[in-house]
């Protein structure tokens, strides 16, 4: 009899801890609003150069951040630092160029910055390269040099920056995903085998790093809905009237809200927090039936012409010119 009540006590003991999490995340999410101080955190953001990731290095540079810029694009890395710059506060910016998918480029960076700047304390992996084609219309270069890019590189991020972190037990990992971390979409298996895998990966970091009292090193995995950024903005979804496409600035102010207040995992809108769930009730061919009325993978995304301005995309303000997306970098 003995075993059995010391087996009930241990599960006992177990709900009560998790009902206690619970609660307290509960308290946390409903009246906790007090959100951390960041001067002088030494934030490395990826993907820099335009969108999300500009308008989330502003927000850092505000708060009195040590910004480090990383892009691919040295111009639109010019403009972030111009757009710090510009800011009436004493400003401390620093611009590099990388292609975050090359390993060795990514080992180099990490050495300058700790070398030139100080010891990252914030990561934000916010660089992603999409690809629109079919499994069996994508080239395996392709495939591969999406999954460098927006997998491994913060493999390699995290690699190289978590050490520094925990020796003294400070730091934050964030990471940038979207609607296609939560549910596979068609033509776009090398973004959603990237996006999947990068939930699994901090998922394991985070419990990696409970397992080993590192309790002053948080992470936040950022789920949001596509942006009003020149890549989407003429696609259309029967979703749209529900869910209109989100402007840079209310989604980069939703997730710094979340990264301050040390949310591990925050939806852009909320109702994406309600996905998994209908996902794991409804029959599996239910589920696809409801995608494929919201958004229809059959029909091909459509964005603004551009023309090639001074050696990069420019928008054409004269005439707008759908075409079919085929390869794009989602930091432009």
């Amino acid at each position: 009899m003995w075993p059995y009540v010391k087996l009930f006590k241990y599960y006992l003991v177990t709900f009560l801890e998790i009902l206690h999490v619970i609660i307290q995340a509960v308290n946390h999410y409903i009246f906790s609003t007090t959100e951390k101080n960041i001067r002088n955190e030494i934030v490395l953001i990826t993907g820099s150069g335009r969108g999300l990731g500009q308008q989330v290095a502003v927000l850092f540079a505000r708060r009195g951040a040590i910004v480090v810029l990383c892009d691919s694009d040295e111009i639109g890395n010019s403009e972030t630092l111009k757009l710090i710059s510009e800011l009436n506060t004493e400003q401390r910016v620093y611009s590099y160029t990388c292609d975050i998918g090359n390993r060795t480029e990514v080992r180099q960076l990490v050495e300058r910055i700790q070398s030139e700047v100080g010891n990252i304390t914030m990561l934000v992996n916010n660089a992603t390269v999409l690809t629109s084609n079919s499994i069996l219309d994508m080239s395996e270069d392709e495939f591969a040099r999406c999954l460098n890019a927006n997998l491994f590189a913060s493999y390699w991020l995290i690699r190289q920056i978590l050490p520094s972190m925990m020796r003294r037990n400070h730091g934050h990992i964030v990471t940038m995903l979207g609607a296609t971390a939560v549910f596979g979409l068609g033509n776009f298996s090398a973004v959603c085998t990237a996006k999947s895998g990068l939930v699994g990966l901090m998922e394991s970091v985070d419990h990696e790093l409970t397992l080993g009292g590192y309790d002053g090193i948080y992470t936040t995995a950022a789920v949001s809905h596509y942006l009003t950024t020149h890549l989407f903005q003429l696609s259309k979804t029967c979703f749209s009237p529900v869910v209109p496409p989100l402007t840079l600035d209310y989604a980069a102010k939703k997730i710094m809200h979340a990264i301050l207040i040390n949310r591990k995992f925050v939806c852009v809108p909320r109702l994406y927090y309600l996905i998994p769930f209908v996902k794991g009730i409804l029959p599996a061919r239910a589920f696809m039936i409801l995608l494929n009325t919201l958004v229809n993978p059959k029909v091909p995304m459509y964005t603004e012409q551009e023309s090639i301005v001074n050696g990069r995309n420019s928008r054409s303000g004269s005439q707008h010119i759908p075409r079919k997306r085929s390869y794009m970098s989602a930091c432009q």
